[in-house]
């Protein structure tokens, strides 16, 4: 019998954050350094277990060069005020 450990799947934030980060060319340890969190509480973010604060995301989106925007949207999807 095999038991495999209960694994959350990446909520859609935390796929987000990870998608982001790897678009910025940004190592998970850089990204944690970014918003001075340890780097096992940053791969939390990215896995789902925990969401990082409005503060942290704020944080993120500067290290990404990105919108807090960014993190709620799918790449390539086009808001109503891009259409504008």
């Amino acid at each position: 019998m095999v038991i495999v450990a209960n694994q959350k799947k990446p909520s859609p934030l935390g796929a987000r954050i990870r998608a982001l980060r790897e678009a910025a060319g940004i190592t998970q340890e850089d990204a944690a350094a970014a918003v001075s969190v340890h780097v096992q509480t940053y791969m939390r973010w990215e896995r789902g277990g925990s969401e990082p604060s409005f503060t942290a995301l704020q944080q993120l989106a500067a290290a990404f060069d990105v919108t807090l925007n960014d993190f709620a949207t799918e790449p390539g999807a086009r808001s109503e005020t891009d259409e504008e």
